[in-house]
């Protein structure tokens, strides 16, 4: 199977390793706008509850102005906002009942054990950071796309002659 393919200015932004013409390169981006959906119906569905809607706006928001979302990634960020409200949800139970919670076993032994709700925490705030780094919500992951585009240097007299050996 071949790599995942990767929009022509994240190619650049790598340092255009597949070396790729201006022609080539200018091909890419018109094929890429022609592609490009539109941003005109980024608006919460309605399954989200109301926390993970006040997310969804909240992040449609500050996004806007990079034009990165489009009505494609509503589901995405759907999810990453749904994610987020289980976590908040799950942070509060934790606090009302406690880090540790009785549990009686079948021998009719009591014991303190870490709330069952600590697992299932973990388990959405890496789907949070999995997601949130895929959509580009994390500082890391829009220094990526911030990043300055490398220069083309002028080849060498030895690569003049006999290319790139």
């Amino acid at each position: 199977m071949g790599r995942k393919a990767i929009p022509i200015e994240l190619q650049l932004i790598n340092g255009n390793k597949n070396r790729l013409t201006k022609s080539e390169i200018e091909q890419r981006r018109e094929a890429e706008k022609k592609i490009k959906p539109k941003s005109n119906k980024v608006k919460p569905p309605a399954w989200l509850n109301d926390v993970a809607k006040k997310e969804f706006k909240r992040i449609v928001k500050e996004m806007q102005e990079l034009e990165i979302l489009t009505n494609v990634d509503v589901d995405a960020l759907a999810l990453y906002c749904d994610a987020y409200a289980s976590y908040i949800e799950c942070t509060r139970i934790i606090d009302e009942e406690g880090m540790m919670v009785e549990y009686t076993n079948k021998a009719a032994e009591t014991n303190k054990v870490p709330h069952p709700l600590l697992t299932k925490k973990k388990q959405l705030a890496e789907q949070m950071k999995a997601l949130a780094t895929e959509m580009g919500l994390t500082p890391a992951s829009r220094a990526k796309l911030a990043m300055p585009k490398e220069q083309p240097k002028e080849p060498t007299e030895f690569e003049r002659l006999f290319g790139d050996v």
